[in-house]
């Protein structure tokens, strides 16, 4: 039997205006419990109406139980089950983690001396996963001599960690466990003492930065900074700079940033203002061998610029410019090393990532050259600050990811992993870097991969993903699990739509705020493109979006749902009015500068309402369906796609499927075991194949 809510009004007022939510009762009252894995319903009918939901989503694809395991079977054969990922050297140690066939997790591994010597396993994440239905390391770092690992950990899926320190010599943790906090941690350069921010306990953004003693343990804790009230709306991040001399403390929202600086080698040491908060600016510093290094975007230039000062002059009227900025070239972030600089730019034009190096004694640039016509990288960096070579990731969509070195003093790279993806052969297949005339003019660059001969006579399916919001560009990246499906005679696509800074920072502002309406008309656009293009056609296309991605897939079932034949909505943010009208969650103050405030700002709520996917759902024909999400998300909280699924039972005119796949054990990413996380990916894929043939 197809599950049916219960209607209870729920009236709020804003600006004049009345919304009446009748779902509002899913939200139950003990969902930050859920957070922490203790899922004690308040509400008893709140656990009934998920389970109803997660039982018919079980019957509905109960009969695509074979195709879920061909698909996994195939998905599984594309991945390497037993790898390892290239060392990087730290101390006298090379560091390095790999993976086994049958396992879930990776094993961090490490050879003194030589990468001859005995491989000595650190931390087997396999064994702290046990009894755990998730498990992620947020940040690993070692100290000084290699003795000890301080590790944020998180077991539920939400944006809760706690901090332990692993000593490695005696294998075994120290007696002492720090619960409630970000993840972000940071040594003092003693390595005898750790900083780490602790969880606000209603909001849950940072509020307090605490110094310990490991060996002391908890009752060692001291109090260094305090978020001041004005900034309580801010989220709290803790890094270290290059060389270790200081530790930045990061209050930022997406918009502006206020930073305070201390430093890291005194443990007694108090926090300075660096950069005071000043709207619509963000700086990010680093500091080396008695300079800081400053990206800002200041006075509006919309690309940023990097800055360099003394140790001892940091007002801004001793800024010095080192990298200008750039109409055509986006400078995205910066890493240092003992006498060079690595960065990374975004060719506006092209909306592809450029890498480059440079050497800060002789003031000389250098571009590493890429191959290919669409590509995506991925910095790793090195564990040293003397190290001579840091490694970055290569791959194509049709080329699987390669792990590079790259030398700093001359530019060479050299492959020392080459990319390799079984059961597939790269020659097989076509990529294809297009540009899409959007509503206003714009080009949206639109990145297709398909199989080798195939007909663009709209007879194909098509899958169209993207994300398209703050900021986050989204590269063109190798899948070896789309191939499941473009071997099943699909297309896939990947649109660079504004919202992201595929093309600059300029569209991510296109995107955001007023602008947001655009991100949405872009997909469509590229969406129309395929059908006008021959790839697809009408009611052919699988729609996919993850998170504001969601929101996205949300917003175009809504305003042009003819053109798909089934959307898939990962942990999708579908209740904006809603959402950033409470400024009791975690996220909502600081993403005002991302959406708007409509608390304050008439204009930013009336808008915020002309598109938010949960209040424009009407009485008409949807695609086929499918929202992924889980119970400890506390990014997108399950009662969001739980109260739209609720809304289009009761409105939509079809008979297509709608279904809610609520995961009791996971959070905004998923599965964190490696194996479940293929079969939820098989799970999606018969969805969309099962909503084909319909």
């Amino acid at each position: 039997m197809t599950p049916k809510a219960k209607k209870v009004p729920f009236k709020t007022h804003h600006h004049g205006h009345e919304r009446v939510d009748h779902y509002h009762w899913l939200r139950d009252e003990n969902w930050q419990q859920f957070i922490q894995g203790n899922l004690d319903f308040k509400d008893p009918d709140v656990e009934t109406y998920i389970k109803e939901e997660n039982t018919y989503t079980d019957i509905t694809m109960r009969e695509t139980e074979a195709l879920q395991k061909e698909l996994y079977d195939i998905l599984v054969s594309r991945i390497k089950e037993d790898d390892e990922r290239p060392p990087m050297k730290h101390g006298e140690y090379y560091y390095y983690s790999r993976i086994e066939k049958g396992q879930n997790y990776r094993f961090r591994c490490r050879k003194k001396g030589s990468l001859d010597a005995p491989e000595e396993i650190y931390l087997d994440e396999n064994k702290e996963a046990e009894g755990k239905g998730y498990y992620s390391i947020g940040t690993s770092l070692r100290s000084k001599g290699d003795r000890f690992l301080l590790l944020s950990e998180n077991n539920t899926g939400s944006m809760v960690y706690s901090v332990r320190v692993k000593d490695l010599e005696e294998n075994k943790y120290l007696p002492w466990t720090i619960e409630n906090n970000t993840g972000s941690v940071c040594w003092c350069a003693d390595f005898e003492h750790i900083y780490y921010v602790e969880r606000h306990p209603v909001n849950g953004r940072g509020q307090k930065l605490f110094r310990m003693n490991i060996h002391a343990g908890p009752a060692s804790k001291e109090l260094v900074f305090e978020k001041p009230d004005e900034l309580s709306n801010l989220f709290f991040d803790l890094y270290s700079s290059a060389n270790k001399d200081y530790i930045f403390l990061n209050l930022l929202d997406t918009n502006s940033n206020e930073v305070y600086y201390l430093d890291g080698k005194d443990p007694k040491a108090t926090p300075k203002l660096f950069w005071k908060l000043k709207e619509h600016t963000i700086i990010n510093p680093d500091f080396c061998e008695g300079s800081f290094y400053i990206v800002s975007n200041e006075n509006g230039l919309i690309n940023n610029q990097l800055f360099t000062c003394s140790e001892n002059h940091i007002e801004r009227e001793n800024w010095n410019e080192l990298i200008e900025h750039s109409e055509t070239h986006f400078l995205e972030w910066f890493d240092l090393y003992r006498g060079y600089l690595v960065y990374k730019m975004t060719n506006n034009e092209l909306a592809l990532p450029e890498l480059y190096v440079y050497d800060l004694l002789k003031g000389e640039t250098r571009e590493i050259s890429m191959k290919d016509a669409a590509y995506s990288i991925g910095y790793l960096g090195a564990l040293e600050f003397e190290s001579p070579t840091v490694q970055f990731t290569y791959q194509s969509p049709i080329a699987p990811e390669e792990v590079k070195e790259l030398d700093l003093a001359s530019g060479r790279t050299i492959v020392i992993k080459q990319g390799h993806c079984p059961n597939f052969d790269t020659d097989h297949y076509e990529v294809e870097r297009v540009f899409v005339p959007a509503h206003d003019g714009e080009e949206i660059p639109l990145t297709i991969v398909t199989k080798k001969g195939f007909k663009r006579d709209g007879k194909a399916p098509h899958f169209q993903y993207a994300y398209g919001s703050y900021g986050m560009s989204m590269p063109a990246y190798f899948s070896s699990t789309i191939f499941a499906l473009v071997d099943k005679g699909f297309s896939f696509s990947i649109a660079h739509i504004r919202g992201g800074a595929d093309k600059g920072y300029q569209w991510y502002l296109d995107g955001k705020m007023l602008n947001k309406i655009n991100t949405f008309k872009d997909f469509i656009s590229c969406s129309q493109w395929l059908i006008d293009s021959g790839f697809t056609a009408k009611g052919k296309i699988t729609a996919n979006g993850g998170s504001a991605g969601g929101l996205l897939m949300g917003a175009i079932s809504n305003m042009t749902s003819e053109l798909y034949n089934s959307v898939i909505l990962d942990v999708p943010f579908v209740d904006v009015v809603t959402t950033i009208l409470d400024d009791t969650l975690p996220l909502t103050p600081p993403e005002w500068n991302e959406w708007g405030n409509p608390i304050k700002d008439k204009e930013a709520y009336e808008y915020m309402l002309s598109y938010s996917p949960y209040d424009q759902v009407q009485a008409k024909d949807y695609p086929h369906m499918l929202f992924n999400t889980g119970i400890t998300d506390e990014q997108v909280t399950y009662w969001e796609p739980t109260k739209m699924v609720a809304k289009l039972r009761e409105l939509k005119t079809d008979q297509n499927m709608l279904l809610l796949k609520l995961k009791m054990t996971a959070g905004h990413a998923g599965s964190s075991a490696r194996y479940k996380a293929l079969k939820e990916k098989a799970f999606s894929y018969a969805f969309a194949l099962k909503a084909q043939e319909s």
